[in-house]
C-alpha cells in the first residue's frame, strides 16, 4: 500500500513538469506559415463573392523573458472576385507591396502562459498594419486549465472579452494536445465594434430577442506539441463567420462574411533574433484599435496626393457635370468631394473657399458638402465664417443645421459647438436660433447616449431655460423646453417641472401653450427614465384643473412610456370619471388603436389596453367624430423582421369641425432598432373667428362697447379663457425636432392686409411682380447626405468586416418665369385686382432629382476593399416648358406646350448588386463583378422535358417549341406590342400618336429567388424601371400643344367642332328576312294562346298572358310559347309604323339597339326588348310523379313597349334578329328596374322578360332551376339559373335558359323565388301583361319581403301565396338556417311604400315578383299619358286565387308607381343631348397644332342641368378631325343616389361602362351598393383586369376575405356594405367568377348611424355643388338654442322644462370670452300673458324686440323704431341685419358671431357661428357639445338643478322701480347637520334669489344649493360669510334644497 501511494505520489510530482501552456523560449527563432482568407457574399454556391488571401512567413522569436518579436515577410497577396466556389484567387503584386510596406517592421509583444500582453511598436506602424499583427497574434492567446478537459471562461480576443467555451483532447503517446475553443462573438463584455450613424434611433429588445440581425461566431483548432519543459503551438486554424440578416434570420436569407487562418510551425531555430534599433512605443493590447477604416469611405478607394488640388478638380467637375441636367453618377462625385474635404485641413477650406465662395453655384457646393464632414475642423471652419458674417442667416442656418446632425459628439466637436451656440446663436424666435438650439440639443442628446459626460452641454441649455421663465418669455420659454425635450436626459426633469401646472404656483400662470410644450418634452426622457415620466404624467391626467388639451398631451407621453396594466388600468378607471368627453374619447380611441398593434415591443402594452378597453367600450364607443381621438394604422411582418405604424391625433376642445391641435407620426421598425422618420404637429386657435370677421384694418371690437356693467348683476362672472388668434407648427425626425414656427395675430393680419389691401404698404409685393415682369431666373441646387450607418467590427484576421448604407442625393430646380400682365400694375395695385387681369406667364424650368443608396458588407480600409456592393440610383427630371395665359374675367385659360421631339427620361430607377475588390496599389485593376449572372438565372418556362429514349424527332418537336415560346413570351403592351431586345425586360407603352408622344415604362428584373425564396435573394440581383416620354411619327410636324379651357357664357364660342350625334342606320334590310319568317309564324298562330292588347292609338302594348294552364298538360307550355310569339308580332307591327317618325336620344336608356349602352341604373320603358328570353313552363308532378314532366321551350319572344308617341328608332332598329347578336349580352342594364327609382324610367318597376306560365299543383314543389330573364333598355334578356343551395329540386326537366350577363337574378334563390311566384301566380289563373322593360327578379320589394332568403321551397310554402307585401311570416326554417351575407338582398333607402296612398314616394315598383309580367309600356303621345296607361295596365295581375286584400293593395301601390313616372320617362328613356337645349357650361380643346393647319385633338364640352332633387351632368369628348368616334360620360345625381356612365367608340356606342351608387339596407341593416356594369371593352381592358383578378383572391384572403362559391354575372361587379354596428360592417364583393364577403370588418372610427335626416330638397346645379357640401358642413357645426315658454333646449340639444317667467331678465345666451360681443336676454312683458320681450345687445348695435297690441312685434335698434312701415321689410346697420319673414323677426349679426336670432313672440331661437363653439354661456349653455356641463354657472360652477342654474343668469336691477324686485342673497341652513362628528351651521356657498329689502314674496320654489358648514360653536355670523371671501374657494360640505323668491310685492319706496 505504501508503495501503490509513493507511485502516485511520484507521478504526480513528475507531471508537474509538463506543460501544457505554450510559450517561446528566448533565444529560438519559431518559422509558421501564415495563411489568412477574408470571403464575402450570399452562402449559396452559383452566386459572387469577393475576398482577399494573405499568405506569408512568421518568425517569432523570444527576445526576453515573456517578451516576444514577430515578423512577417515573403507576403503574397491575392484577390477574389468571380463566381463561388468555381472562380479561383489571383495574385495582385500591388497590394503584395503595399501590404509588404504596411508590415516591414516587427513589432514586441508580450507573451506568458499563452496569453498575449502589450504590444509595442515603432510610430512607423500603422495601425492597420497592428491590426494585422494582432490577427495573428489572437490566434496564440489560450487559456489552458491543466486538470478540466471542458470549461467555458471570458477570454480576451481581437474583438474584446467574449464567451469561449474549451475543450481539451490529450495523445500522450504522441506528447500532443489538442485544444478546440469556440467563441460566442455576439456575448462579449467590451465588445469591440464602431456604429455611427444610428444615434436616433432606439433598440428593440424584444425583436432582438426573437431575431438577430447580426451573428458572429469563431472556432479555433489548435495542435500543440509538449515535452518537459515547454509547449509549442504546432498548428492553428481559425475559423470565423460573421452573419448579416436584414430579414427573418430563419426565413428572410443572409449575407455572410467568412474568415480563416491558418498558422503552421515549420521550423524551430536556436539563435538570437535581430531587434531593430528603433524606439517601441507601447501601442495598446490585443484588442483591435480602429484607425484608418472611419475616414474612408466603403464606396469609393483612391489614392490622395494633393488634397487642396484634388478638392479644386472635383469641385469644378462636380459644378460642370451638374450645371445642365443631373447626370446619375453625380452623388457619388459629391460623396467624393465630401471624402476629400474630410482628409483635408482648415488650410485648405479656407484655399478652397476663397478661390470659389464668389461664384454661386461652387458655393452652394461648398457649404453643402462641408457640415457633412461632420468633423471639429468642419465646425470651427463654419463658425469662423459666422464670426465674419461671411454667411447670410439663412445659409448659416442650413449648414448649422446639417453640421451638427451629422457630428459625432468628441470633446472637440462639443466645445466648437458650444462656441457656436454661445457666441452666434440669437436666443429669439429667427429662424437661424431656433434651428441653432435644437440643432446643439440634438448633438447633446448624442453625447448623453454615447457617454455618461454631457454635463456641459446639459447645464448650457438648463440655464437657458431659467433665463427665460425669469423674463416670461413665452417664444424663449418654448425654445428651450423643445431643446431639453431633444436631448431627453433625465436630469432635465426637474427644470421641465417648473412649467408644468400643479408643480409650481408661478407654472400656471404660463399660457396653455407652455405647458402643452413642457409636457411633450417629457417624451424622449420617458425612454431613459420611464418611472419617473410615468409618475408625472399621470398626475397632470388626473388632475381636472388642468386644461384638457394639456392632459390630453400628458396621456400621449404616458403612453409612450409602454405602463403596465396597473397604470393603464388607473388610467381607465379615470377615464369612466371623467367629466370631459373630448378627453374621455381621446383616452378610449388611443387604448383602443394601441390594442390592435402588433409589433413585437408593444404585445405586453397591447393586451393591457384590450383589457382596458373591455372596461371602457360600453361606455364609449359610440363617441362622435367631433369628439378628439386617436387613429393608428400599423402591420408587422414576421417574415421581413419589419414593421410600419402610422398614428394620427387629433385634438378637439369644444367639438368644432376644424380641430384645434392635430399630429401625425410615423414609427418604423427594421433591423430591430424603432425609428420615428416623420412626426408633424400643427396647432390652430381661433382662426376660425378671425377669417369668419374678414379684413378690416379700423376695426377693434374692444373699444366699441363695454358689457361689464350689465355683466356686474351676475355672481362672480368669470370669462372664458379666450384663444388668440395663432397658428403652429413642428417637424420632427427621428425623434428630434427640427423645427418650429408659428404666425401669431399679427403675422396673420399681415397676410390679409397683403391681399386685401394697396401694395403701398407692401413694397415686397410690388417688388415681386415687378422682377416677375421682367423675366426671373434662378436656379438652385442643394446636395445632402441624408445618411451614413456605419457598423465596423474586427475579424480574426486583422481586417475589419463593414456593414454600411448610405443615402445621398441632389436636387436641382432651374428655370425662368416672365409674366405679362394687362393692365399693368398702377401705384395703387391690389392683390385682388389680378383676379380681374389678363396674364401671360411664361416659364422654362426643370426639377431633377440623382438619389443613390448604396449598401456595402465586406473590409473597407484604406489600403483594400472587397466585399458586397448594392447601389440603388434613381434619377428624375421633369422638364416644366409652358406658356400659360389666363383671362380671369373671361374664364378662359391657355396652355402651350412644345412638341416632343426627342425622348426624355422621366425617372430612371436601377438596383445592381456586385462583388468588388479594390487595392490602393493598383486602382485600376479594380473589378465589380455581378453577384448573379443574367446567364445563370433559368427560365422554367424555356426549359424543355428531355426523356431518356429522346428521339430525333422529339429533339426537333422541343427545339421548335422553345424556339415558339421564346417568341411568343408575353410582352405586356398597351398600344403597340414592342418587341422584346433582351431577356428580362418587359416593356409597355402607351401611344398619344395624336399629340406626338408615347408614354414608355419599361422594367427589368433579375433576381436570385430561383435560388432560395426568401426576401433577400429578391433583392439580390439587377433590377431596374425606366419611364420615358418618347416621340411618334406624325403626317405632318407638330408646331405645338395647345390647351384651352373655358367656362361661364364664352364656351360655345371656343368649340372647334360642332357636336351632334348621327342617327344610326336602321338595319331594315338585314332583317327582313327574319320578320317574314316570324310574322308567318304569327299568322298561322294568331287565333291561339291568350292575348290581350291594350293602348291608344299610338301605343301597342305587348301582352303575353299567361294561360290558365291546366297542372302539367303540354298546352301550357304551348300556349307560353304561342303568347310570347305573339307579343312578337305586334312588336314587329309597331316597329314598321313607327320606323320613320322616331327621335333618336343619343343619352336615352331605353334604345334597344346594341349602340345604346343604357346605364346600369336606369331602367326605361321605351325599348323593344327583343331578344333571346327564355320562356320556361315548369311544371311539376302533382300526386304522381311520373304522369308528366315538366316542358319548357326556349322561344325567341320580343316584347315591345314604347312610352312616347315617338320611340326610339334604335328600338326598330333592334328585332327579335338584332338581339341574337352577341351584342345583346352587354345592351341592358341589369338589375336597374330591381333597384328602382331611376330618376324616372317610366316603367321602371313593371317587369317580366317574358310570357311565362307555371303550373304547379298544390303539393308540387315550385321549379328547380328558375330562370328570369330580364331586359332593361335594351334586348337583353338574361336569364342566370343556378341551383339554389339546398332546394329540393322535384322537377323531372330542367329548363335551358340562355344566360347574358346583365341579368339582375345573379344568384339562383332570386330566380327560384321568382318561378316559385311565378308559378303560384299562374295556377290561380292570374293573367299577365307582358312589358316591354322587364325589370330582374332582384327587385327591391322582392327584398323587403324576403326576409328570409336561403328557404328552400317546400310543398307546404306553396300553398301559402306569398304576395309582394307580406313578410314571410312562415320561419319554421329561419333558426336551422341562417343566411349567408353574399346572398342577403340589397334593397334601396329611397323606396318607401306606402301601402294605403296612391302615390308612392318612390319610384320603383318591380311586379315580376307577383309572377306575372305587367305592361307598364304603353305608347301614347306623351309620356305623362304612357305612364298613367301602365299604371292602369298593371292591375289585372293582381288577381290571386288567395290573399285577394293583399293583392289589391299591391295593385295601388304598383299603379301609384306608375303615375309617379309621368315626368320620369323623358329623364332617362328619352335623356337628349343636354347639348340640343343648352350650351355647354364648359369647353376645353386639347389640339396639337399641325404645320398643314389641319385639326387634330380633342375637344370635350360639359353641360349640366338640374333641378330641384336632381342634376344631370354629360360630358361628350370628340375627335377634332371630322370622325364619328366619341366618348360620353354622363352621370345623374339624386338625393340618395347617384349613376355614372362612360361610353365610347363610334357615336359613343363600342363599348360602355356604367356605375350605380346607392343607399338602402342589407337584412334591415343600414347599407350602401356599388354597381358596376360593363358591355364590350377593349382588349386591353380585358387583359389588365383578367391579370388583376388573378391576384384577387389570393389578396382577399391575405386581408382576412372569404371566398364563396357563386354564379355571377360576367359583365357585373358589385361591392356592398350593411352596417351591422356602429363599428362593424359586412362587406360583400361580386365579380365575374369570385365573391367575397368580410363579416364584421373593424372600422376605424364610429358610423354615423341613426335616423337620416330628412333630405331637403335644393336646387343644386353644378356651380353651386361645391358650396352646398360646404354649406351643409357648416350648418352641421352651427348650433342652435331653442327658449320657450314652459321650456328651453341648449345650443348642446339637452332639453330642461323650467319657466322663469317673472319680470326680470335673464340672460338666453352671451359671448362669453374676456370681450363680449353679443348679449341676448328676454322678459316677460305680461305676466298674465305668453308674450315676451328680447334684447340683443351687440358691440355695435342695441335691438328690442317687443310686443304691440295687435300681435305684431315692434323692433327698435338702438332706440329707434325699425321695420316699422309696411313697406320695409329690411334694415341694416353695422353688418347687422334685422327683417322679417311673415310675423318672425330675424336677426342676423355674422361677424359678432350671431348666425341669426328668430323670434315670433314666444319662441326664440339662437343660431351662433360655428367658431363660437365653447364660446358662450347663459341659459342656451357653453356649446361645446359635452351634455355633463350645461348647467353651468357664471362662476364656471355646475349647479345642482335647473331652476338654480336658470336663477343664476337671471340679471338683476338696482332698484325695484324697472319691475324685477329680486336681489341675491347668502342664505343659513334651517337646520343643524353633523359634519364629522360635530353639529355644524352651514352657509350657501352660492346666493339664493330672495326680495328686495321692504318687499314680500309672493311666488317661491324650491332650488339646490351647495352648503359650507362650521361646527356650531365657532361658527362665523352669516352677515361675516356674506362679506367674506373664502365663500368663493369654500368646499360645498352639504346640498341642501331651499326656498328661491321668483315674485315679490313691495312698498312704493323700495330699494
Amino acid at each position: 500500500m505504501r508503495c501503490l501511494i509513493l507511485a502516485l505520489v511520484l507521478t504526480l510530482v513528475g507531471s508537474q513538469h509538463l506543460n501544457y501552456q505554450p510559450d517561446f523560449s528566448e533565444n529560438k527563432v519559431y518559422m509558421f506559415n501564415y495563411e489568412s482568407m477574408l470571403l464575402s457574399g450570399l452562402p449559396e454556391k452559383g452566386l459572387a463573392r469577393a475576398g482577399i488571401r494573405i499568405k506569408s512567413k512568421v518568425e517569432i522569436s523570444g527576445i526576453g523573458p515573456k517578451l516576444c518579436l514577430i515578423r512577417i515577410h515573403s507576403i503574397e497577396a491575392a484577390e477574389y472576385n468571380g463566381v463561388w466556389p468555381t472562380s479561383s484567387f489571383s495574385r495582385s503584386l500591388k497590394l503584395t507591396q503595399v501590404l509588404t510596406g504596411q508590415l516591414s517592421n516587427p513589432i514586441k509583444f508580450e507573451y506568458s502562459n499563452g496569453h498575449v500582453g502589450n504590444l509595442m511598436a515603432p510610430d512607423s506602424v500603422s495601425d492597420d498594419g497592428l491590426n494585422i499583427y494582432r490577427g495573428i497574434l489572437n490566434a496564440l492567446e489560450l487559456s489552458i486549465k491543466k486538470m478540466q478537459h471542458s470549461y467555458s471562461l471570458q477570454e480576451a480576443g481581437i474583438g474584446g472579452i467574449c464567451n469561449t467555451t474549451y475543450a481539451i483532447q490529450e495523445n500522450k503517446r504522441a506528447n500532443l494536445v489538442y485544444v478546440t475553443k469556440s467563441k460566442d462573438l455576439n456575448s462579449c463584455e467590451e465588445k469591440v465594434e464602431m456604429v455611427t450613424g444610428s444615434a436616433y434611433t432606439q433598440p428593440c429588445w424584444t425583436c432582438q430577442q426573437r431575431n438577430k440581425n447580426s451573428r458572429a461566431t469563431a472556432t479555433y483548432n489548435y495542435k500543440i506539441k509538449y515535452t518537459r519543459n515547454e509547449a509549442v503551438i504546432t498548428q492553428a486554424d481559425v475559423e470565423e463567420i460573421h452573419q448579416f440578416a436584414p430579414f427573418n434570420e430563419i426565413t428572410g436569407g443572409n449575407a455572410i462574411v467568412e474568415a480563416r487562418q491558418k498558422l503552421s510551425l515549420t521550423d524551430v531555430q536556436k539563435h538570437m533574433a535581430e531587434v531593430p534599433p528603433k524606439e517601441f512605443q507601447n501601442r495598446g493590447s490585443l484588442q483591435y484599435q480602429f484607425g484608418s477604416e472611419l475616414l474612408q469611405l466603403p464606396v469609393h478607394l483612391f489614392r490622395i496626393k494633393n488634397v487642396e488640388s484634388q478638392i479644386e478638380e472635383s469641385l469644378q467637375d462636380l459644378v460642370e457635370t451638374t450645371s445642365e441636367q443631373l447626370p446619375s453618377d453625380a452623388p457619388a462625385k459629391a460623396l467624393k468631394l465630401m471624402h476629400l474635404f474630410r482628409a483635408a485641413n482648415e488650410e485648405n477650406y479656407e484655399s478652397v473657399w476663397k478661390q470659389f465662395s464668389s461664384r454661386p453655384a461652387y458655393r452652394r457646393y461648398i457649404l453643402d458638402i462641408i457640415p457633412a464632414v461632420a468633423s471639429h475642423r468642419a465646425l470651427r471652419f463654419l463658425r469662423h465664417k459666422m464670426e465674419r458674417q461671411e454667411l447670410t442667416n439663412w445659409e448659416a442656418a442650413q449648414t448649422v443645421l446639417v453640421a451638427l446632425h451629422s457630428s459625432t459628439p468628441t470633446r472637440d466637436v462639443m466645445e466648437e459647438a458650444t462656441l457656436i451656440v454661445k457666441k452666434h446663436c440669437p436666443r429669439s424666435s429667427t429662424v437661424l436660433g431656433k434651428v441653432c438650439h435644437l440643432s446643439y440639443a440634438s448633438l447633446c442628446h448624442k453625447q448623453c447616449s454615447s457617454s455618461d459626460s454631457c454635463s456641459e452641454c446639459l447645464q448650457l441649455l438648463h440655464g437657458f431655460a431659467g433665463e427665460a421663465l425669469s423674463k416670461s418669455n413665452t417664444e424663449e420659454i418654448s425654445l428651450a423646453l423643445k431643446a431639453l425635450g431633444n436631448v431627453g436626459h433625465p436630469a432635465s426633469i426637474k427644470h421641465i417641472k417648473k412649467f408644468l401646472p400643479g408643480y409650481t404656483a408661478s407654472a400656471s400662470d404660463l399660457p396653455r401653450k407652455v405647458h402643452a410644450t413642457a409636457v411633450m418634452a417629457l417624451k424622449n426622457i420617458g425612454m431613459k427614465d420611464p418611472k419617473m415620466v410615468q409618475a408625472i404624467t399621470l398626475e397632470i391626467f388626473l388632475n381636472h384643473k388642468i386644461d384638457p388639451r394639456v392632459r390630453m398631451l400628458a396621456a400621449v407621453v404616458l403612453l409612450e412610456t409602454k405602463p403596465g396594466l396597473p397604470i393603464l388600468m388607473t388610467l381607465a378607471d379615470a377615464v369612466l370619471k371623467e367629466p370631459s368627453m373630448q378627453v374621455a374619447s381621446f383616452i378610449y380611441s388611443h387604448l383602443r388603436a394601441l390594442g390592435r398593434s402588433t409589433a413585437p415591443d408593444l404585445q405586453v402594452m397591447a393586451s393591457a389596453c384590450r383589457m382596458a378597453v373591455r372596461v371602457l367600450s360600453p361606455k364609449f364607443d359610440r363617441s362622435g367624430y367631433q369628439f378628439s381621438k386617436v387613429f393608428r394604422f400599423s402591420m408587422f411582418k414576421e417574415l421581413l423582421m419589419s414593421g410600419l405604424a402610422a398614428k394620427y391625433l387629433v385634438l378637439n376642445n369644444a367639438g368644432s369641425l376644424i380641430p384645434k391641435m392635430a399630429m401625425s407620426q410615423l414609427r418604423t421598425h427594421f433591423l430591430g432598432r424603432v425609428a420615428d422618420p416623420l412626426e408633424v404637429g400643427i396647432t390652430v386657435e381661433g382662426l376660425q373667428e378671425m377669417f369668419a370677421k374678414g379684413y378690416s384694418p379700423d376695426r377693434n371690437w374692444e373699444a366699441d362697447y363695454d358689457f361689464k356693467e350689465i355683466l356686474k348683476t351676475l355672481s362672480d362672472w368669470k370669462a372664458f379663457s379666450s384663444d388668440k388668434p395663432f397658428a403652429s407648427g413642428y417637424l420632427k425626425m427621428f425623434g428630434q425636432e427640427l423645427f418650429f414656427g408659428g404666425l401669431d395675430k399679427n403675422a396673420i393680419q399681415n397676410a390679409l392686409q397683403a391681399w386685401y389691401g394697396p401694395d403701398e404698404k407692401n413694397p415686397s409685393i410690388r417688388r415681386i411682380i415687378s422682377s416677375l415682369q421682367s423675366g426671373v431666373g434662378r436656379q438652385w441646387t442643394k446636395a445632402l447626405l441624408s445618411s451614413e450607418i456605419r457598423r465596423i467590427v474586427p475579424t480574426c484576421t486583422g481586417f475589419p468586416t463593414e456593414t454600411s448604407f448610405y443615402y445621398s442625393s441632389i436636387t436641382k430646380v432651374a428655370g425662368n418665369v416672365q409674366a405679362q400682365i394687362t393692365p399693368s400694375p398702377k401705384s395703387d395695385f391690389r392683390l385682388t385686382e389680378l383676379l380681374n387681369a389678363n396674364i401671360r406667364l411664361r416659364s422654362k424650368m426643370s426639377l431633377s432629382i440623382a438619389k443613390e443608396m448604396t449598401f456595402v458588407m465586406g473590409i473597407n480600409t484604406h489600403m483594400v476593399q472587397a466585399g458586397l456592393e448594392a447601389r440603388t440610383k434613381m434619377n428624375a427630371h421633369v422638364p416644366v416648358n409652358v406658356i400659360a395665359t389666363v383671362h380671369m374675367k373671361e374664364k378662359n385659360i391657355k396652355i402651350e406646350i412644345p412638341p416632343c421631339k426627342d425622348e426624355t427620361n422621366i425617372i430612371t430607377v436601377r438596383s445592381k448588386t456586385f462583388a468588388i475588390t479594390r487595392n490602393i496599389g493598383d486602382l485600376a485593376a479594380s473589378k465589380m463583378t455581378p453577384v448573379l449572372l443574367p446567364d445563370a438565372v433559368p427560365d422554367i418556362m424555356k426549359m424543355s422535358f428531355d426523356s431518356d429514349s429522346a428521339s430525333g424527332e422529339t429533339d426537333n418537336i422541343r427545339d421548335r417549341q422553345s424556339a415558339e415560346d421564346v417568341s411568343s413570351r408575353n410582352s405586356f403592351a398597351f398600344g403597340q406590342s414592342s418587341s422584346r431586345k433582351e431577356p428580362f425586360v418587359q416593356s409597355m407603352c402607351s401611344n398619344a400618336s395624336t399629340f406626338g408622344f408615347q408614354v414608355c415604362i419599361e422594367r427589368k428584373s433579375i433576381h436570385a429567388a430561383f435560388i432560395k425564396n426568401v426576401p433577400l435573394y429578391y433583392l439580390v440581383g439587377e433590377h431596374a424601371l425606366r419611364m420615358s416620354f418618347k416621340p411618334v411619327y406624325t403626317e405632318a410636324p407638330i408646331e405645338k400643344i395647345q390647351v384651352t379651357i373655358q367656362a361661364g357664357d364664352q364656351a360655345p364660342t371656343r368649340m372647334v367642332r360642332l357636336v351632334t350625334f348621327e342617327d344610326p342606320e336602321t338595319q331594315v334590310s338585314s332583317t327582313k328576312a327574319a320578320i317574314k319568317r316570324v310574322k308567318k309564324i304569327l299568322d298561322d298562330t294568331d287565333d291561339q294562346g291568350t292575348r290581350k292588347s291594350r293602348g291608344s292609338s299610338s301605343s301597342a302594348s305587348s301582352t303575353s298572358g299567361s294561360a290558365e294552364s291546366a297542372m302539367s298538360s303540354p298546352s301550357s307550355s304551348d300556349s307560353d310559347n304561342r303568347a310570347s310569339q305573339g307579343g312578337t308580332q305586334i312588336n314587329l307591327k309597331t316597329r314598321r309604323s313607327k320606323a320613320k317618325g322616331k327621335k333618336f336620344y343619343p343619352f336615352g336608356d331605353c334604345s334597344g339597339s346594341s349602340s345604346s349602352s343604357s346605364s346600369g341604373s336606369s331602367s326605361s320603358s321605351s325599348s323593344s326588348s327583343s331578344s333571346k328570353s327564355s320562356s320556361i313552363s315548369s311544371s311539376s308532378s302533382s300526386s304522381d310523379s311520373s304522369s308528366s314532366k315538366s316542358s319548357s321551350s326556349s322561344s325567341k319572344s320580343s316584347s315591345s313597349s314604347s312610352s312616347s308617341s315617338s320611340s326610339s328608332k334604335s328600338s326598330s332598329s333592334n328585332s327579335s334578329s338584332s338581339s341574337k347578336s352577341g351584342r345583346s349580352s352587354r345592351k341592358s342594364s341589369s338589375s336597374n328596374s330591381s333597384k328602382g327609382s331611376n330618376s324616372g324610367s317610366s316603367s321602371k318597376g313593371s317587369s317580366s322578360s317574358s310570357s311565362k306560365s307555371r303550373s304547379s299543383s298544390s303539393k308540387g314543389s315550385s321549379s328547380s332551376k328558375g330562370s328570369s330573364s330580364s331586359s332593361t333598355g335594351s334586348s337583353n334578356s338574361s336569364s342566370s339559373s343556378s341551383k339554389a343551395s339546398g332546394i329540393k329540386h322535384k322537377a323531372k326537366k330542367q329548363s335551358k335558359t340562355t344566360s347574358f350577363p346583365h341579368a339582375s337574378a345573379t344568384e339562383g334563390e332570386r330566380s327560384v323565388r321568382e318561378q316559385k311566384h311565378k308559378t303560384q301566380s299562374s295556377s290561380s289563373s292570374s293573367r299577365s301583361t307582358s312589358s316591354g322593360t322587364s325589370s330582374s327578379s332582384e327587385s327591391v320589394d322582392v327584398a323587403r319581403r324576403h326576409s328570409k332568403y336561403d328557404r328552400q321551397a317546400e310543398p307546404k310554402h306553396v300553398k301559402s301565396q306569398f304576395n309582394s307585401h307580406s313578410s314571410y311570416d312562415v320561419s319554421t326554417e329561419w333558426e336551422y338556417h341562417l343566411p349567408k351575407v353574399y346572398r342577403l338582398h340589397f334593397r334601396s333607402a329611397h323606396i318607401h311604400w306606402h301601402p294605403d296612398r296612391r302615390i308612392s314616394s318612390s319610384s320603383s315598383s318591380s311586379s315580376s315578383e307577383s309572377g306575372s309580367s305587367h305592361s307598364n309600356s304603353s305608347s301614347s303621345g306623351s309620356s305623362s299619358r304612357s305612364s298613367r296607361l301602365s299604371g292602369t295596365s298593371s292591375s289585372s295581375s293582381h288577381r290571386h286565387g288567395e290573399n285577394t286584400g293583399r293583392s289589391s293593395r299591391r295593385s295601388h301601390v304598383s299603379r301609384g308607381v306608375s303615375i309617379h313616372h309621368s315626368r320620369g320617362s323623358s329623364l332617362t328613356c328619352e335623356r337628349n343631348f343636354l347639348g340640343d337645349v343648352i350650351p355647354p357650361g364648359i369647353t376645353i380643346v386639347a389640339q396639337a397644332v399641325r404645320s398643314d393647319n389641319r385639326n387634330q385633338g380633342y375637344q370635350a364640352t360639359t353641360y349640366v342641368r338640374s333641378d330641384a332633387a336632381k342634376v344631370d351632368v354629360q360630358l361628350v369628348v370628340v375627335q377634332l378631325a371630322e370622325t364619328n368616334w366619341k366618348a360620353c360620360a354622363d352621370a345623374v345625381i339624386l338625393p340618395l343616389k347617384a349613376q355614372a356612365r362612360l361610353r365610347w367608340g363610334k357615336e359613343c356606342r363600342d363599348y360602355r361602362i356604367a356605375a350605380m351608387a346607392t343607399t338602402g339596407q342589407l337584412a334591415r341593416k343600414p347599407a350602401v351598393q356599388l354597381k358596376v356594369q360593363w358591355g364590350n371593352l377593349p382588349s386591353w381592358i380585358k387583359k389588365t383586369s383578367m391579370a388583376f383578378m388573378q391576384y384577387v383572391p389570393g389578396a382577399a384572403l391575405m386581408l382576412g376575405f372569404s371566398e364563396a362559391h357563386q354564379r355571377n354575372p360576367s359583365h357585373e361587379f358589385l361591392v356592398r356594405a350593411a352596417a351591422t354596428s356602429p363599428r362593424t360592417i359586412d362587406t360583400v364583393i361580386k365579380a365575374p367568377g369570385v365573391t367575397l364577403y368580410y363579416q364584421a370588418l373593424r372600422m376605424p372610427f364610429t358610423l354615423p348611424l341613426g335616423p337620416s335626416p330628412t333630405y331637403e330638397t335644393r336646387d343644386i346645379t353644378a356651380w353651386n355643388l361645391l358650396p352646398e357640401i360646404a354649406l351643409q358642413i357648416t350648418q352641421e357645426d352651427q348650433s342652435t338654442c331653442e327658449v320657450s315658454e314652459g321650456d328651453f333646449k341648449t345650443f348642446d340639444h339637452v332639453s330642461r322644462t323650467y319657466s322663469f317667467n317673472k319680470s326680470c331678465n335673464l340672460i338666453v345666451a352671451q359671448d362669453c370670452t374676456e370681450h363680449p360681443k353679443f348679449i341676448i336676454t328676454t322678459r316677460k312683458v305680461d305676466p298674465q300673458s305668453f308674450s315676451r320681450e328680447v334684447h340683443i345687445n351687440t358691440t355695435s348695435v342695441n335691438i328690442t324686440i317687443c310686443p304691440a297690441a295687435n300681435s305684431s312685434l315692434l323692433v327698435a335698434c338702438n332706440e329707434e323704431p325699425v321695420l316699422s312701415h309696411s313697406g320695409v321689410s329690411e334694415y341694416e346697420k353695422d353688418n347687422v341685419k334685422i327683417y322679417k319673414n311673415g310675423t318672425t323677426v330675424i336677426v342676423e349679426a355674422p361677424t359678432q358671431g350671431l348666425k341669426n336670432v328668430t323670434f315670433d313672440g314666444v319662441i326664440l331661437k339662437v343660431t351662433v357661428a360655428s367658431w363660437m363653439r365653447g364660446k358662450t354661456c347663459g341659459v342656451c349653455g357653453n356649446n361645446d357639445r359635452e351634455k355633463h356641463n350645461e348647467l353651468l354657472m357664471p362662476n364656471h360652477k355646475l349647479a345642482h338643478s335647473c331652476s338654480a342654474f336658470v336663477h343664476s343668469w337671471v340679471l338683476l336691477e338696482e332698484t325695484c322701480s324697472g319691475g324685477c324686485k329680486l336681489q341675491r342673497s347668502y342664505v343659513k341652513l334651517n337646520r343643524n347637520p353633523t359634519i364629522d362628528g360635530e353639529e355644524s351651521t352651514c352657509y350657501s356657498v352660492d346666493p339664493v334669489l330672495k326680495c328686495m329689502k321692504d318687499c314680500t314674496p309672493i311666488e317661491k320654489t324650491s332650488v339646490k344649493v351647495g352648503f359650507h358648514c362650521f361646527p356650531k360653536d365657532t361658527a362665523v355670523r352669516l352677515l361675516e360669510w356674506q362679506r367674506s371671501s373664502d365663500k368663493k374657494s369654500a368646499s360645498e360640505d352639504v346640498v341642501e334644497s331651499v326656498d328661491a323668491d321668483i315674485d315679490c310685492t313691495c312698498t312704493g319706496d323700495c330699494s
